[in-house]
């Protein structure tokens, strides 16, 4: 059969959808640039940049968007970051839920251990610098700031933790929380590839089916 690909270019639902595959791999580089092309292809496809565009905050926190230092590490999705004056305030990673390592009267959950090692890792890799950015309410029920964090690798690219501990299969996708659709697609696709690859989390009995 063959394949019309001026009819398929012509669909504006196809072309749509692979606007959106395209933001989405150039998100898992630099959510920056995703957010701008989204911007800039809203004459085709009305509708596609507010997809992408950070919710603003019915809560705001005390935080700023930009660079700052991590004191230390709670566990898998949770930091201690500190201004210049040494004040530290707590980071919990929207929309990324990290097996148990610290919480009272709590066991340490499987895979726990491993999502904990693994973000101490990485922000070690990144100086102990993340850049936190909001979408959505910017304080939890525990007063806790509520961020996407971003990492800086040696090599100049930006890693993007949250989204990262999820492929993982270090953390579970938590979708029902209010942060931008665009934001939750991506969390999504990344759960279903840790899933399919048994990866971590997804690879106990429990997790399997």
């Amino acid at each position: 059969m063959k394949i019309s690909w001026k009819k398929i270019l012509r669909s504006r639902r196809s072309i749509a959808l692979i606007a959106t595959v395209i933001l989405i791999l150039i998100g898992l580089v630099n959510p920056d640039v995703r957010n701008s092309v989204a911007v800039a292809l809203e004459p085709l496809i009305p509708g596609i940049s507010s997809y992408y565009v950070p919710l603003p905050s019915k809560v705001q926190g005390p935080l700023t968007e930009g660079i700052w230092k991590v004191a230390y590490v709670v566990d898998g999705d949770t930091l201690r970051v500190e201004d210049s004056a040494g004040t530290k305030y707590y980071v919990r990673l929207i929309g990324a839920d990290t097996p148990e390592t610290v919480k009272p009267n709590t066991p340490v959950e499987p895979f726990g251990l491993e999502a904990s090692e693994f973000t101490k890792r990485k922000i070690a890799e990144s100086n102990n610098r993340v850049r936190l950015a909001f979408d959505g309410d910017q304080v939890d029920k525990y007063n806790r700031s509520l961020a996407m964090v971003y990492l800086q690798m040696p090599d100049g690219t930006e890693v993007w933790l949250n989204e990262l501990l999820i492929r993982e299969g270090l953390a579970r996708a938590q979708l029902q929380y209010r942060f931008s659709k665009g934001a939750k697609e991506i969390f999504r696709q990344a759960e279903e590839e840790a899933k399919k690859a048994r990866r971590n989390l997804w690879s106990l009995p429990a997790n399997t089916k």
